[in-house]
């Protein structure tokens, strides 16, 4: 019987050893944030991109204006994350908002102003718009025989001023220019992108007053498209834009001195003070406008 009661002792000594559950590492807490989101005067249905700054964490908006972000990697083994940090809501032509989020040691602080001690925004967050845009196109363009095309985009300034930059083009024998830069993207089959290349001389800047309206004419030629990238090996000629629906969108950029540079290139734009094809990836509240190219 002591032998036994021995062996009992050993057991417990050497288990307490290798096992403590006051020692055992606590499974890190999974730092989530929601909140419900609401862009007022809606032409689409494009969401809400939310991206958090300093963590550079994204995501957007469900078809409800809902969201639920997972903020990884706030404990590390050389010190947790500790700070303030501003979660942004933005469509490009909408006053960009944000909220503040309290971190202290890789955990939401109990002290937050704009969310709950569980992540979830206080209240809903209510976008502005700053422009009404609206692209008037032909369902259809007869390239092929040589017809020029003609469209025209409505800008209806709301209840702030607003500085938009755009491409014009420098009317030959004229004083004047007129609005240029217009992506074509083919929708089906291959990723291939064209835009009026030739017709684009400088960046405009236009600084637009509250509630007025402004309309923008453009006149694209059936050579004036060319592609993003060109084959030096094929003439330019076969490199033409071919028959396919497009989606048509006029390059501009709404200036917002308190978007920070750095939300713009994660959502994958890498340059915004020219027409590219990342344009195409900017959350932009506009009927999408399509065209048949013959």
């Amino acid at each position: 019987m002591e032998i036994k009661q021995k062996i009992i002792i050993l057991f417990f000594f050497f288990y307490g050893c290798t096992y403590n559950p006051f020692w055992e590492d606590q499974p890190t807490k999974k730092v989530n944030i929601s909140g419900v989101v609401v862009a007022e005067d809606r032409a689409s249905n494009t969401p809400v991109y939310i991206w958090i700054e300093d963590l550079d964490v994204s995501d957007y908006t469900d078809t409800t204006g809902s969201f639920s972000i997972d903020i990884p990697s706030l404990e590390a083994e050389n010190g947790n994350f500790s700070g303030s940090v501003r979660v942004f809501y933005y469509i490009h032509n909408y006053i960009a908002h944000h909220s503040n989020l309290y971190i202290t040691d890789g955990r939401l602080t109990n002290a937050q102003t704009d969310f709950d001690d569980n992540g979830s925004l206080l209240d809903t967050v209510r976008l502005k718009k700053l422009v009404s845009l609206d692209l008037d196109i032909e369902p259809s363009w007869n390239r092929s025989a040589g017809d020029s095309i003609t469209f025209r985009m409505v800008l209806d300034i709301h209840d702030k001023s607003v500085t938009v930059f755009s491409h014009v083009n420098q009317i030959s024998g004229q004083q004047g220019y007129e609005p240029s830069g217009v992506l074509f993207s083919l929708i089906d089959g291959q990723d291939a992108t064209y835009f009026d290349d030739n017709k684009i001389d400088f960046l405009q800047r236009y600084d637009f007053e509250p509630w007025s309206s402004i309309t923008w004419i453009y006149n694209i030629a059936p050579n004036d498209l060319v592609p993003f990238v060109i084959d030096d090996y094929i003439s330019i000629d076969e490199q033409s834009i071919s028959s396919g629906h497009y989606r048509v969108l006029p390059f501009l950029l709404i200036q917002q001195n308190e978007v920070p540079d750095k939300l713009v290139q994660s959502i994958g734009i890498s340059e915004v003070s020219n027409i590219n094809t990342d344009f195409l990836k900017m959350p932009l509240d506009m009927l999408e406008k399509t065209i048949l190219i013959e």
